[in-house]
């Protein structure tokens, strides 16, 4: 995708480019070490049973969109689940607070903050699911970390994303609300899915 870009935009000849995709740190596994999952969940007073979203917070990474579709899922089903979004403030974040303040499920959104790096890999293996619809990406490594753990992923259709994620991840279009709403509750309520999601992101 961004080999595309540079050709698109800058005409960048394209024997001149040459792609190398990522991977992960092997620190981003599957984790059974209950004490330290119950360390970092306590430190960081995460709930049981929670969405993820990693990243910085502003315009591109479609928080809005996304407090709005946990809005509504938690309007339309009975799932426990509450939207940790970690991830340090950036420009243009003010929008993405008045979106959580205004949401039906307003106390169900918690914003952590910048979190440490060692506790990034322990995160994951607490979420439920990694939600990840940004509207621009050049590659989107949360995607990679998150299915290294073990954890189903929904992202957006557009961008670098359905390149990374391949056929491991629920796709959705990042601009119609309801979609990612119910791409969520796909990957929480239907349990094939949701192993089926696990095993091809490993």
């Amino acid at each position: 995708f961004t080999k595309q870009e540079l050709i698109n935009l800058l005409r960048v000849p394209p024997d001149k480019i040459a792609v190398v995709h990522h991977g992960t740190n092997p620190r981003f596994k599957p984790i059974r070490d209950e004490a330290s999952l119950e360390r970092v969940k306590s430190k960081l007073s995460l709930p049981d049973r929670f969405i993820l979203f990693v990243g910085h917070l502003e315009p591109r990474k479609n928080l809005v969109r996304l407090i709005q579709a946990f809005g509504m899922l938690k309007s339309k089903t009975k799932l426990p689940h509450k939207l940790v979004i970690l991830g340090r403030k950036s420009w243009g974040y003010k929008p993405i607070f008045e979106a959580a303040e205004r949401c039906d499920a307003s106390s169900d959104v918690i914003f952590t903050g910048y979190v440490d790096e060692g506790d990034l890999p322990l995160v994951y293996n607490l979420a439920d699911a990694l939600a990840f619809p940004s509207l621009y990406e050049g590659f989107g490594l949360p995607l990679l970390e998150a299915m290294a753990c073990g954890v189903p992923v929904v992202t957006s259709n557009v961008s670098s994303l359905p390149e990374v994620a391949g056929e491991a991840a629920i796709l959705v279009d990042p601009y119609n609300v309801e979609e990612i709403a119910n791409g969520l509750a796909a990957v929480l309520e239907n349990e094939a899915l949701r192993h089926e999601s696990i095993g091809k992101g490993l």
